[in-house]
């Protein structure tokens, strides 16, 4: 298990059944929320849920659900990182957790929680960060749509489950541009 969903961009976007809603996530969302991080990442739906607790009441960071319906069938959070120690990933907001359905992916949502994710930061910074594991290719793509660059491969960040060589450190001007191709 590579911990996201397999690339396949032969494959082209389908439209949703229903259509799908971005809003700030509330309590009672947080265990889909948790269900789906541990779906992919693995660990205990309690120990999430707890996680993003703690996430909800802190000002620097930010917790988006896509929904079909009421039903929550997305994730994505934004956190704030401060650079200690030395060495790992600059200070800044880092868009982090991107999770859909896997019965709803290649339907868009995830670029919709991540242009919502790219507008809050924008509140609160003139850029966005984020890192991914360089054998994802669909997020990899999705996010160089969005304005992402390659800033370093060359970094740590504290409790990502990256292998050194691994992952790129990427970062976008804001606020959000117009989509590129």
């Amino acid at each position: 298990m590579s911990g996201f969903a397999d690339y396949r961009p032969e494959l082209s976007r389908q439209q949703p059944d229903e259509a799908i809603s971005i809003r700030a996530a509330v309590i009672d969302d947080l265990e889909v929320c948790a269900r789906l991080i541990v779906s992919r990442a693995g660990g205990s739906v309690e120990e999430r849920r707890e996680r993003l607790l703690v996430d909800l009441a802190d000002p620097n960071r930010y917790v988006a659900v896509a929904c079909s319906g009421n039903e929550v069938i997305g994730y994505g959070g934004v956190i704030h990182h401060e650079q200690t120690p030395p060495h790992t990933a600059p200070t800044g907001y880092y868009l982090i957790g991107l999770i859909v359905d896997p019965r709803l992916r290649r339907h868009g949502i995830g670029e919709l929680l991540t242009l919502d994710r790219m507008r809050w930061t924008a509140e609160r910074s003139d850029s966005v960060w984020y890192f991914a594991n360089l054998a994802n290719g669909a997020i990899l793509d999705l996010h160089a749509r969005l304005g992402f660059v390659e800033v370093t491969r060359d970094f740590t960040f504290p409790r990502a489950p990256l292998k050194p060589g691994s992952g790129v450190l990427m970062r976008a001007p804001l606020p959000v541009r117009e989509l590129r191709g």
